[in-house]
């Protein structure tokens, strides 16, 4: 297959590049539009319904919870998450099914993983087959049914990963009891300025590439019912090509200053600013890097403001890099107080398969050995209610 653009190697991803439990990050001055939001938001979901594969909200864009439920109620079938800490948070707000959009190679994430799936949907991409073994084991310890998501690739170049790797992996989620082969799942990411001027045959040719991959392991006896395409930006080239039932995207919620320009949006449909002070590109309340993780099509330190009364508000370069460096959002509403919104950037740790086993240990004591507990353990990373 020929591929449009270029494709040249990039930085690592944005998401989840700051922060750890219990640090909180700097505070800073960020407002979301929820007019913008909710056009935003129909408007995309608009887009995939009258060509029929349905969305995937991927929350990293956002992580809030309210937006997440905005998405769900405008048609969104789930989320996706990289953390399992931050995937709790939604479940307990009532978001059934999640999928950890990431291959973790960690075994000491297999466990967190297994253990969710035991209060929603849960699905998880992998691209090892040490991956799907240790996910079988610890779905099997913990009683769970965890769904694998086979990975084509790497966001850099979807093609990377050999067929026969492919079908391997397949198998071997086939075979497991505890786990569900869910499908296929492949992002091209656009990782030169020429990639992005051509984003919609970028999107072609990554749903064209998940579609063969999916007849693959059909060819081979397995299934494969879902066939995910990962991208904002290139969602619509990817919603054109049949046999894609999924589009996994993030930035089209709030959108930011790259989206608006290489035509994803307007720079009038970017839902979320920053506010900083009049005459200068810092920040009011905290000291932000608002150039973290530029598309490379962005230059470091350029800004597109928007009037606001007051302070001067401008749109963020960035909006997957914005929301790891702060903790919440101030959201407004024409005729309605404002509200604030918390930014869910709890981050897994090794410590927390150990600590969420400490409890169960110690539920299976009370019961047994000791008078009920009024108040149950909770496990790290759980909402407290």
């Amino acid at each position: 297959m020929n591929r449009p653009g270029a494709f040249a190697a990039r930085g690592d991803s944005a998401a989840d590049a700051y922060g750890a439990n219990n640090v909180p990050p700097p505070v800073v001055a960020a407002y979301v539009d929820v007019q913008r939001l909710e056009r935003n938001l129909r408007r995309f979901h608009g887009l995939a319904a009258a060509h029929g594969p349905v969305v995937r909200a991927h929350v990293k864009a956002h992580r809030t919870v309210e937006i997440a439920l905005r998405q769900a109620r405008a048609g969104a079938v789930g989320i996706a998450v990289n953390q399992v800490a931050q995937a709790r948070q939604y479940v307990a707000a009532g978001i059934t099914d999640v999928v950890i959009a990431h291959p973790w190679r960690d075994p000491w994430r297999w466990p967190l993983i297994a253990r969710l799936a035991r209060d929603c949907r849960v699905a998880v991409h992998v691209d090892r087959p040490e991956s799907v073994a240790g996910l079988a084991a610890a779905a099997a310890a913990e009683g769970s049914v965890v769904g694998i998501r086979i990975q084509l690739g790497t966001g850099d170049d979807i093609t990377a990963t050999p067929d026969g790797d492919l079908v391997a992996l397949a198998r071997a989620a086939a075979a497991a009891p505890t786990l569900r082969l869910d499908g296929i799942t492949g992002y091209q990411a656009l990782t030169t300025t020429e990639s992005a001027a051509d984003r919609a045959a970028v999107g072609r040719f990554a749903a064209e590439y998940a579609v063969r991959g999916a007849a693959l392991l059909r060819a081979h006896g397995l299934d494969c019912p879902t066939v995910t395409v990962g991208g904002t930006p290139t969602a619509e080239g990817a919603l054109a090509v049949p046999g894609v039932t999924e589009v996994c995207a993030g930035a089209y919620a709030l959108q930011d200053a790259g989206m608006a320009a290489i035509g994803m949006c307007d720079a009038d449909d970017v839902a979320v600013t920053v506010a900083v002070e009049p005459g200068t590109g810092s920040f009011t309340d905290g000291d932000v890097d608002l150039d973290a993780y530029p598309y490379p099509w962005q230059t470091a330190g350029e800004r597109t403001r928007r009037p606001a009364s007051g302070r001067v508000h401008v749109l963020p370069p960035h909006v997957c890099a914005l929301m790891p460096q702060i903790d919440h959002v101030t959201a407004r509403e024409q005729k309605r107080p404002d509200t604030t919104w918390r930014v869910r950037n709890q981050m897994d740790e090794p410590d927390q398969a150990d600590q969420a086993d400490q409890a169960d240990q110690l539920r299976e004591t009370d019961r047994t050995d000791r008078p009920e507990r009024t108040t149950p353990v909770r496990r790290t990373g759980e909402a407290a209610g």
